[in-house]
């Protein structure tokens, strides 16, 4: 047993008196603790961990305070005053004195794009095998610049004929768009990969919108022509055949299919670095949609004992464009919420159902001053509409609308949508609209536990009607700071009611749980959903604001609700999985501008201790076994020693 171990329970007494202490000292400042009582323990068994002597907030459903927690194995045993909790302790259980330090059950983050790829902790791909390959559109003036650096690219890999390539962009102005969107086409880019079919994404979220060379367009037509023809939705040129843009759904086929993927061996280093940054922040659980070789990636991790993170994942992603007729989803009838306690389905949903920021589908009307997005997507990518809007006028007719086709599926097979990108009002409205005749076809129960993520723009004037339909959200503060440019898209009025609207959401009876979207620091996120104010000092939506109770039920109880793990996480509640975070501050007493400074101390999963920042690591001498003793910061600092680039992942 580790040295700093037999010292905890060596020394709690000590250790205790110190805490009556601290205690003492809140009661000469008037400052009273709030006891809960003792929970009914589940059986007499010993303890193998008791935090003792703590401010717990329990996010039970009346936000409780305790002062002690019993943990038996990998479940909470017993939660209440010190004198209760202390006596489950046995000759080997580990005993920390929190010494007055805040407890909050383990974060949730419900949406947070780390599908496909661990991120800045990719492996390198093989000098024989390079295949997926970065722009820089830094200095990138005119399609030339374009066209140069994937000569350079091809020159320095040289890549087998017929092997299919992949080159991200970033784009980084309108006038680079336009580049890609109207100077471009598939004949240029063959220019350049003359022996290989070639995929260029073209912005956020990639699934939704890429740019392809003519081989790839003959072999995926040669392949799909009839369901292309049928769900398309791709550009025309001049001479009326696909110039190379595609949206969804034929951008999923070439995603899916053709371009190679990196094995699951491969990236469950990279997911495990993840799983060890996400623990330094305190988040114990994930959701998102996954594709197959990720989703087994974490697998190796959970059979090897390394998974730190639970992870709920969505099938969606990997099958919406394989399938070529929705009705087979009923293959997955009877699965969601399968799986472990670990690893488990959670959804079976399209993926993005529309385009993010100003491509988000909306009903509101631009200004001028978009002029060019405007005649390229004129409502933003919708794609739940029957009517394709895209192609700036370029757009291939469509008899079907596929996304629409699989929705109606989910609900006849009783799957669930969430983890799916559902960014503009007038897409929500849509999905609305599906719900409601699915419920007429097959009754309420058939989009039971239904959620939209990302909140970015939400009608007002829809909330109430997606709270009738039991639809919950899943809901991004990060797009609380893309008021101003919705300000000067669509106007002040809609900048300030219909971005993240979550006070408005929870008073008409909805729940909603926190997303980061992109991985974001989840104290620095609470923050935001608590003040709204922006990096200029600016306040948006300030009806909207929520407590800081509320905040922290988004990201774990309500959160445990959206992941369907809500009797099993999300609270410190007896009988529940031993997911705690210490902290540094007092997250209900500190201003709220300091909000996103808070730090946790360690981090708890499954009732195993995976996170110890090294200050309370030296303060302790607390080295659990497998545990990582470090900073956030620290762990940070190791992005990118092995990537090949920065963005979208590799397959």
């Amino acid at each position: 047993m580790d040295k700093g171990v037999k010292m905890l329970q060596r020394d709690w007494r000590i250790q205790s008196l110190a805490g009556l202490l601290f205690v003492a000292a809140l009661a000469v400042q008037n400052i009273q603790p709030v006891i809960q009582p003792a929970l009914a323990q589940t059986e007499s068994a010993t303890a193998t961990i008791i935090l003792h002597h703590g401010k717990l907030l329990t996010v039970d459903e009346d936000f409780s305070v305790a002062e002690a927690v019993a943990v038996a194995g990998n479940r909470i045993i017993a939660v209440g005053a010190n004198e209760e909790v202390l006596p489950l302790a046995g000759p080997d259980t580990v005993l920390v004195d929190l010494k007055g330090r805040t407890v909050v059950p383990g974060m949730i983050d419900t949406h947070i794009n780390n599908w496909n790829d661990p991120g800045p902790y990719r492996a390198p791909l093989p000098a024989d095998d390079y295949w997926d390959m970065h722009l820089d559109w830094r200095a990138v003036v005119s399609k030339e610049d374009v066209l140069a650096q994937i000569r350079q690219l091809m020159e320095r890999h040289r890549p087998p004929a017929g092997r299919w390539l992949l080159f991200h962009n970033e784009p980084r102005s309108v006038a680079h768009h336009r580049i890609l969107l109207d100077e471009m086409d598939r004949y240029d880019l063959d220019e350049v990969t003359p022996d290989n079919p070639a995929v260029l994404t073209l912005g956020l979220p990639a699934e939704n919108m890429i740019f392809v060379n003519s081989q790839a367009i003959d072999q995926v037509w040669g392949d799909y022509g009839d369901f292309i023809g049928r769900y398309g939705r791709y550009w025309l040129g001049s001479d009326g055949q696909p110039d190379g843009h595609l949206e969804a759904p034929a951008t999923r086929i070439i995603l899916n299919r053709y371009l190679p993927r990196a094995t699951p061996e491969v990236m469950a280093p990279g997911y495990k670095n993840v799983m060890e940054e996400l623990n330094a922040q305190g988040i114990t659980t994930i959701s998102n949609k996954m594709l197959l070789h990720g989703i087994e990636a974490y697998r190796i991790l959970e059979r090897s004992g390394e998974q730190t993170v639970r992870l709920a994942y969505g099938l969606g992603w990997e099958y919406f464009g394989n399938i070529t007729d929705p009705r087979e989803l009923e293959q997955f009838q009877g699965q969601i919420g399968s799986g472990t306690d670990m690893i488990w389905m959670n959804s079976v949903a399209p993926s993005s159902i529309d385009g993010s920021g100003t491509r988000a589908c909306t009903n509101q009307r631009r200004s001028e001053a978009y002029g060019e997005l405007n005649s390229w997507f004129p409502t933003g990518q919708c794609l739940t509409d029957d009517e394709y809007r895209g192609g700036s006028g370029r757009a291939a007719p469509i008899s079907g609308n596929y996304f629409k086709e699989w929705i109606m599926a989910m609900g006849e097979y009783g799957l669930r949508l969430a983890n799916d990108h559902v960014a503009g009002d007038r897409t929500a409205a849509n999905l609305l609209t599906m719900i409601e005749e699915i419920q007429q076809q097959h009754g309420p129960d058939a989009t039971r536990d239904w959620a939209f993520d990302h909140c970015t723009f939400m009608d007002p004037d829809d909330i109430g009607r997606a709270v009738r339909l039991g639809v919950s959200f899943s809901c991004a503060p990060k797009y609380i700071l893309g008021g101003a440019s919705a300000s000067l898209a669509y106007g002040d009025e809609m900048a300030n009611t219909f971005i993240v609207p979550i006070r408005s959401m929870i008073d008409a009876g909805a729940k909603v749980a926190y997303e980061s979207g992109t991985g974001a620091y989840v104290w620095a996120d609470l923050q935001l959903m608590i003040t709204r104010q922006d990096a200029q000092g600016r306040v948006w939506g300030p009806q909207e604001r929520v407590d800081r109770a509320t905040a922290l039920r988004t990201a774990t109880q309500w959160a445990a609700d959206y992941v369907l793990k809500g009797d099993r996480l999300g609270s410190i509640t007896v009988g529940k999985l031993a997911d705690m975070v210490v902290l540094d501050k007092d997250y209900m007493a500190i201003p709220e501008e300091a909000l996103g400074e808070v730090k946790p101390l360690m981090t708890m999963v499954d009732g195993r201790i995976v996170f110890v920042h090294n200050d309370f690591s030296a303060e302790y001498n607390l080295r659990p076994e497998g545990a990582v003793i470090s900073t956030y910061e620290d762990l940070t600092e190791r992005r990118g020693a092995g990537a090949t680039r920065s963005g979208e992942g590799l397959r």
